[in-house]
Formats: structure tokens, C-alpha cells, sequence
């Protein structure tokens, strides 16, 4: 049986068959995090790996208020940020040259997206998004997280420290080091990307 109070006791006694639990209790969730924040499965262990360091690290810090799942969520939001940071100048690059292949490439790829339903989505209007379909669709979260994982990271960092995180501009201006604007500027464009693959998906899924 888990006793939440025993194991974070035993972790802060580094006993490694306390951490062995807290570890198999709380890594598919924190997994789940990282994978909103990164495509790549490497680097998303990678954010694991270092997130769990971080908490046995300073497990002891945690007092007993407030939820220690929600300290736990905190402490891999912010590991995900420092590997954001750590790489941007990396992630700038891709992003772009992603942003202009999509651009120029969308038909072709819509097209091999497709395979079970032809339909042709290569010029989504925003304008004539229908909300009502997208809401009707029902997505799972697997489906949402598809769907999050066509956003460029910069801008998905952004959508999921407001959307998800519900820091304000501010504070996302201030752990990602670029400016207010810039921050509503790649929400926006985040929330746009989404808008448009959740429409894609919707028709897709509700014409089978």
C-alpha cells in the first residue's frame, strides 16, 4: 500500500526503495508533462532523468504544505523551462526553418496525413474554423497532445506556461528571457496552430 507521508519520509533518508515507489507512482504523470514540452521521447526522458534528480535532491525542502504532487509538477515545469533555455538558440533554428517547410509544404503534407480520408485541408481559414466541430469531436487527451505536438516548441512553451501552467506574461517573460509582447505574440500563433490541427482532426474524425 503507498503511503505518501513513509515514502517521502524514505526519500528524505535517500532509501532507494522509497525512491524506487515515489518513481513508479508519479513518472508516467511527470512523463506526460515533459511530453508536452518536448517531440522528442530522448529528450523528454532526459527532463525525467533530471527532474527526479532535483526532487530527491531537495525533497527535504518540501514541508508538508500544500500538495506534493503539485511541488512535484512545479519542479519538472521549471526542469523543462532550464532545457528549453539550454537549448533555444537550437530550437529557434528548427523552429523556423519547420515554420517555412510547413508554409510551403502543407498540401503535400495534409495530403500524406490523410491516408484513410481524402480530404483536402492544405488552406484552413481561421475564419471559417467551425468551434462547434472541434468541441463536438470529444478529444482525448492522446488526441490533444497530438495535436500540441505540431506547434514549434517556441511557441508551445508560451501556450502551455499560460494555458496549462497559468503563468501570466510576465512571469513567462521573465523565465524564457524575451519580453511581454513577444510572449502574447507566440500565444497567439500557438493558439492559432492548435485551432487549425484541431480542426483538421475534427473533420477527420467525425466523417468515419
Amino acid at each position: 500500500m503507498y503511503d505518501e507521508a513513509k515514502i517521502i519520509e524514505g526519500c528524505r533518508k535517500y532509501n532507494k526503495q522509497a525512491q524506487k515507489m515515489l518513481y513508479e507512482k508519479y513518472a508516467p504523470m511527470l512523463r506526460g508533462i515533459c511530453l508536452r514540452y518536448v517531440n522528442n521521447p530522448q529528450e523528454a526522458k532526459d527532463i525525467v532523468q533530471d527532474g527526479f534528480l532535483k526532487v530527491f535532491s531537495n525533497i527535504s525542502q518540501f514541508k508538508g504544505q500544500g500538495s506534493f504532487e503539485g511541488w512535484l509538477k512545479r519542479i519538472f515545469v521549471n526542469t523543462a523551462i532550464t532545457h528549453f533555455n539550454k537549448n533555444k538558440k537550437h530550437y529557434y533554428h528548427s523552429d523556423i526553418t519547420e515554420i517555412r517547410e510547413t508554409s510551403i509544404n502543407s498540401q503535400a503534407e495534409d495530403t500524406e496525413n490523410s491516408s484513410e480520408i481524402e480530404i483536402d485541408l492544405s488552406d484552413v481559414d481561421e475564419n471559417t474554423i467551425d468551434y462547434n466541430m472541434i468541441k463536438n469531436a470529444e478529444f482525448s487527451q492522446e488526441e490533444l497532445l497530438e495535436a500540441l505536438k505540431v506547434v514549434p516548441e517556441m511557441f508551445r512553451i508560451v501556450f502551455n506556461l499560460y494555458a496549462v501552467e497559468n503563468y501570466q506574461h510576465k512571469d513567462i517573460a521573465d523565465v524564457l528571457k524575451i519580453d511581454e509582447n513577444t510572449s502574447r505574440t507566440r500565444l497567439l500563433r500557438a493558439k492559432k496552430i492548435i485551432q487549425r490541427e484541431l480542426y483538421k482532426m475534427s473533420i477527420k474524425k467525425l466523417a468515419k
